[in-house]
């Protein structure tokens, strides 16, 4: 009898890294954490389950991401290598490579400020310091969104399910510095970002040619009329820059007048390593309706382009007939975008246009031709690719004061015979 009451008094045989503690299981189980900048091993148990099996499967589970590097400590876990981890679930998202790559540049300097800190100790308070102190030191709007944005997508992913690492998202309700615009720049009435007025495009495309046929010899022509071109095209259609480079012989509709836009050109890489995305959102893919005399550039280019498949014979690229094509070291290749970058900077030079203009500044002169045309704004947004947008509103109101005033004294000349 005693030995049967022995036996009964016998523990059972615990799963293994199973501990009990009153009755209650826990799994016990080793990570790195991060203390002042350093890893360090410790030792760590799950929470406390009613029987050893519901345990033992939960440390099976935090076991097993380890293995797949998916595990991150909730507990202790710093801002550094949250942010890694949340970087590798960014880069396998649906994004543009280039997007990536701007999204990484910020995360990082975000890293160089918080990385040491453990998440969970980041304070709202702290992090608006943070903002304010990037205005203060001359950091510019666009950059200190930038930063903000991907710090939310951060902070936002740690604290949502499934991760929930910290209680709450120390972003929300920050304040973004101000900036207000000069008096000067009011008293103008002009948009911060500029275009091209009529007459100087009329001087910067007459400009662009003009440099082009006083080039050094043919090949060296070749390569500043396709440029020239290509601005051309970028201010008559409000293409951007990458959809233009990205074009084949394929999305021109010579019959209909019109342009397919399905794709964008990224050379994040070098051209060679040149990628064919697609548009920046799903209003950017869209037919642009254009003019008999874009039609007539794009078969000028035509032209130009069967010269240079006869001048680089078997050299030249073929797996992709573009419409714009690189004559450098890449024949065949799509042009590049910085190409036409750099010959735009030399022709505004010339002309003694003096404004900071890139080609996606086109797009701002395209809207103004046509506002100053009298079209409406919402056809000039659908011909751009977008639904809404600030600087196209503006330019546009900017452009189309005149016609507004015009409207105003048409009511008071109905009005002066009552």
């Amino acid at each position: 009898m005693d030995n049967i009451v022995k036996k009964s008094k016998k523990k059972k045989k615990l799963p293994p890294g199973v501990r009990e503690r009153d009755g209650r299981y826990t799994y016990r189980y080793n990570t790195y954490v991060t203390e002042n900048g350093k890893k360090k091993r410790k030792f760590k148990e799950t929470a406390s389950y009613s029987n050893p099996a519901d345990a033992y499967e939960a440390g099976i589970l935090i076991k097993a991401s380890q293995i797949q590097g998916t595990y991150v400590d909730e507990k202790n876990i710093s801002f550094g290598d949250w942010a890694d981890k949340w970087f590798e679930m960014y880069e396998q998202s649906d994004r543009k490579d280039h997007t990536i790559v701007t999204r990484k540049s910020r995360m990082n300097v975000l890293k160089k400020e918080f990385g040491d800190y453990k998440l969970k100790e980041i304070t709202p308070l702290q992090y608006q310091e943070y903002l304010f102190r990037l205005k203060k030191s001359g950091k510019e709007k666009n950059t200190i969104l930038g930063l903000h944005s991907t710090m939310t997508m951060i902070v936002k992913k740690a604290a949502r399910p499934p991760y929930e690492i910290i209680a709450k998202d120390f972003t929300t309700g920050v304040e973004i510095p101000k900036f207000k615009e000069s008096v000067q720049s009011l008293k103008e009435g002009k948009p911060k970002e500029l275009y091209l007025e009529k007459e100087e495009l009329a001087v910067f495309i007459n400009t662009a040619y003009a440099m082009a046929e006083h080039a050094e010899n043919d090949h060296e022509r070749m390569i500043a009329r396709q440029c020239a071109r290509a601005l051309h095209i970028l201010s008559y259609t409000g293409l951007r820059i990458g959809e233009l480079c990205a074009l084949d012989e394929d999305d021109i509709d010579e019959e209909n007048k019109k342009i397919n836009i399905i794709k964008t050109l990224n050379v994040q890489h070098g051209i060679e390593n040149y990628i064919l995305d697609t548009p920046k959102n799903e209003t950017s893919i869209r037919e642009v309706d254009v003019t008999s005399r874009v039609i007539a550039l794009f078969r000028e280019q035509a032209i130009e382009k069967k010269k240079a498949r006869l001048m680089f014979g078997q050299n030249f690229y073929k797996k992709e007939d573009f419409v714009f094509v690189n004559m450098h070291r890449k024949p065949g290749c799509p042009l590049s975008p910085l190409e036409i970058a750099r010959y735009m900077a030399e022709v505004l030079r010339e002309a003694g246009v003096c404004k900071k203009l890139s080609p996606h500044k086109l797009r701002h002169t395209y809207t103004s031709l046509s506002a100053e045309a009298g079209i409406e704004l919402a056809a000039i947004q659908r011909q751009l690719g977008h639904a809404n947008d600030r600087m196209t509103t503006q330019v546009y109101l900017h452009v189309t004061k005149s016609i507004r005033r015009t409207n105003v004294e048409k009511l008071e000349s109905l009005m002066d015979h009552l």
